[in-house]
């Protein structure tokens, strides 16, 4: 793995494309509701639907299920008060919470800021069907999990966020995909770094 720069480790279709910076002016910042702590199904029944599916409508996700699933993968389950750094829905290792969530929709491209559960615009555009596999086109959202490419623990933690992914997608009746995409090819993104 390559030892330098920034990578997106893996991603629902995170085939990554090159995109012109500056665009994320066009955007606003999204503050999503509050997630609801008591939808979707118990957890065996969930893990008892959990499969992949490389079948998409193009439909938008209501901000309230957007702000539900960016939860279950890594949002903010404990206050810092707690301990050091904030509690989290998926472990990291040695608490590094080092993975970030960029969220591409057909209005653009986000990082989610689990701490105030808001989308911060990166850049503009409906960049879904530049995403790998022509599946991703039709996908409602894409979560990419953006770490440093010489952290080999963050395969793992990615891995982890990955799965409480597709268990919001099996107890909500939604498709996931999760495809992996690692190296020098993801390291010129729409990044602002």
């Amino acid at each position: 793995m390559p030892a330098a720069g920034k990578a997106a480790l893996a991603g629902l279709f995170a085939l990554l494309w090159i995109v012109p910076a500056g665009r994320a002016q066009e955007l606003r910042p999204i503050q999503l509701p509050k997630p609801q702590m008591s939808a979707g199904m118990p957890l065996m029944q969930a893990l008892a639907e959990r499969k992949t599916t490389r079948a998409f409508q193009d439909k938008p996700l209501s901000e309230q299920t957007l702000s539900n699933l960016l939860w279950a993968a890594f949002g903010v389950n404990r206050p810092r008060e707690v301990k050091p750094g904030l509690g989290r829905t998926a472990p990291s290792a040695m608490n590094k919470q080092e993975i970030e969530i960029d969220v591409v929709l057909a209005s653009g491209v986000y990082v989610y800021d689990a701490e105030v559960n808001l989308l911060r615009p990166v850049v503009g555009g409906d960049l879904r069907a530049k995403m790998g596999a022509p599946p991703a086109g039709q996908a409602a959202v894409t979560l990419v999990y953006v770490a440093s490419a010489n952290l080999d623990y963050a395969q793992v933690d990615t891995g982890f966020i990955g799965q409480n992914v597709y268990l919001f997608a099996a107890s909500e009746g939604l498709n996931a995909w999760f495809m992996l995409c690692m190296g020098s090819r993801t390291r010129r993104l729409w990044r602002r770094r």
